[in-house]
């Protein structure tokens, strides 16, 4: 027997469904107190390639990398030599997609530079599942502990 289960399944996102869940707990008190609730746990990384002009990166992530139904989000950044990776500030986000590249809208006093990497929350886990053959899991250094062969 085949058994077949979508990704959110195991992994939800940072987009879609964290949303829907932060509206059932403000409806529900229920829901509110079963703590915190559903937490994202796929980052997709993309090494900053180009910063072509003032306001904008482009970075090595497209639509051949990731669901692209929703924007996605950029997380955290990492610079080498640093020890982990820090907060991406608030004013920057992804405006658009092409096959392999974003366009990130960057302020002016914006810490990236390129090759730093960037993470990235996604909605559709599926959807990202399904360009990957395998994925890495990690530990809460970034260290690789497991990789694991997706079929979709």
């Amino acid at each position: 027997m085949t058994l077949l289960r979508s990704g959110c399944y195991l992994t939800h996102d940072s987009l879609m469904y964290t949303v829907a869940f932060d509206q059932m707990k403000r409806r529900s008190p229920e829901i509110a107190a079963l703590g915190e609730g559903l937490r994202p746990v796929i980052e997709v990384w993309a090494y900053v390639q180009s910063r072509p002009e003032p306001g904008l990166a482009i970075l090595g992530l497209g639509k051949r990398d990731i669901s692209y139904d929703e924007l996605p989000v950029p997380l955290k950044w990492f610079r080498r030599g640093s020890e982990q990776p820090a907060l991406v500030p608030p004013e920057h986000r992804i405006t658009r997609l092409n096959d392999q590249h974003a366009y990130l809208e960057i302020p002016a006093n914006s810490p990236l530079a390129v090759g730093d990497m960037v993470g990235f929350g996604i909605s559709h886990p599926c959807l990202t599942f399904d360009k990957w053959r395998v994925v890495h899991l990690v530990d809460n250094n970034y260290t690789v502990v497991e990789s694991l062969r997706t079929y979709f």
